[in-house]
């Protein structure tokens, strides 16, 4: 489906607890056909910052930039519920689940090329009832 940036941000809008509100920090990339999202780098990490459309596009994309930058790891924030189905999604296998101190699921996961994914709670929108977590991955 081709849209527009706005169309996409209305998107964004609809499917987040949050919204979209544009972070300087980090290069803004758009695509009609494949949404749009927001890069950075911090701390030696490849970030995909607000992110509306093809997930997986968009993780392949910045996954392929970080390596050629000698980036050996990337990192994204997950808000949507039912984080079991992204991993899932994504490729990635769990191998172990860890329960913090709180309760909450710290999940350690491998994709079919032996690549390592981490998928951490962060924190919680109050008001909303949703479960963030922060994702990051070998490239």
């Amino acid at each position: 489906m081709t849209r527009t940036l706005d169309e996409w941000i209305s998107y964004y809008n609809r499917k987040t607890p949050e919204k979209f509100e544009r972070d300087e920090r980090f290069e803004l990339f758009f695509s009609p056909e494949k949404g749009f999202c927001e890069v950075g780098e911090r701390g030696g990490i490849m970030i995909i910052n607000q992110l509306a459309g093809d997930g997986r596009y968009w993780k392949a994309l910045v996954s392929k930039a970080a390596r050629a930058a000698g980036i050996r790891v990337c990192g994204t924030w997950c808000i949507r519920k039912g984080i079991r189905a992204y991993i899932r999604l994504f490729g990635y296998e769990i191998e172990r689940v860890e329960r913090t101190k709180d309760g909450r699921e710290r999940f350690f996961c491998v994709d079919d090329e032996g690549r390592q994914g981490l998928v951490s709670p962060a924190f919680w929108y109050k008001g909303k009832g949703v479960q963030a977590y922060f994702i990051t991955w070998e490239v």
